[in-house]
């Protein structure tokens, strides 16, 4: 495999981001405090239109819905016949929360909110939400940039990306995270989408252009029907914006 000076600079940035958060949890600086100051100022933020915003935001981390993204697009790259692509994504998408899993067992960190979930998600570092989705949008938006070459795919790239970043801020605003749980988990997500676009490069998507568009309007009508659902959970669940 052949990395870009580009992907070397994202590899190496995205692993720095981890290892240095991973070590001012294990206790060699002092993370607690630059979790706190954010973490303590984001109560006088909420408003209740910002809340259900961040609700709305961070229901397209959600578990249930990110594995409908992952499947859909997974299904998108087969009926293409881009097979080599298909098994890529699928691998990386299903090994990505075997990694957070097992991350959060071995350094066990409570959340801000210490009653917010039980077993295994109890525990905060790094965050599933912030890494699963960046991992799963940030594979779309290498997508785009795989099909539409120009401004439309570096339009929809950045979209993507957005929407990753905002999902890991609904995660402390909504305290279900420390700040540094999410950062882990844009970082460990680059790792992986650096990898997958050094693979990539080495691929061929035939006559995937066509189902791009087929994605994203499914993926915008089942959006809505999703929230539906998950809001009213979620506004039981969130905790911390009871206490406003």
């Amino acid at each position: 495999m052949h990395f870009s000076r580009t992907q070397w600079l994202c590899a190496s940035l995205s692993l720095l981001v981890f290892v240095a958060l991973a070590l001012g949890e294990a206790g060699l600086w002092p993370l607690g405090a630059f979790d706190r100051a954010i973490t303590d100022a984001v109560p006088a933020l909420r408003t209740e239109t910002l809340n259900l915003l961040m609700l709305a935001i961070t229901g397209l981390g959600d578990s249930r819905f990110l594995i409908f993204v992952a499947s859909v697009t997974v299904l998108a790259l087969l009926a293409a016949k881009a097979w080599r692509e298909a098994l890529l994504f699928g691998a990386a998408f299903a090994l990505m929360p075997v990694i957070v899993k097992l991350l959060k067992m071995t350094i066990a960190r409570p959340r801000p909110t210490v009653d917010l979930y039980g077993g295994v998600e109890s525990f905060s570092f790094p965050s599933g939400h912030a890494t699963n989705s960046a991992l799963i949008y940030g594979a779309l938006a290498l997508l785009a940039l795989a099909v539409f070459r120009k401004l439309p795919g570096l339009l929809l790239a950045a979209a993507f990306a957005l929407l990753a970043v905002m999902i890991a801020v609904s995660r402390i605003y909504l305290g279900a995270h420390w700040p540094s749980d999410t950062l882990a988990g844009l970082g460990l997500a680059g790792l992986m989408l650096t990898l997958m676009s050094v693979i990539q490069d080495e691929l061929r998507l035939p006559d995937a252009a066509k189902f791009v568009p087929f994605v994203l309007i499914l993926l915008t009508a089942a959006f809505p029907l999703y929230l539906l659902i998950a809001l009213p959970e979620a506004r039981e669940l969130y905790t911390a914006l009871h206490a406003e």
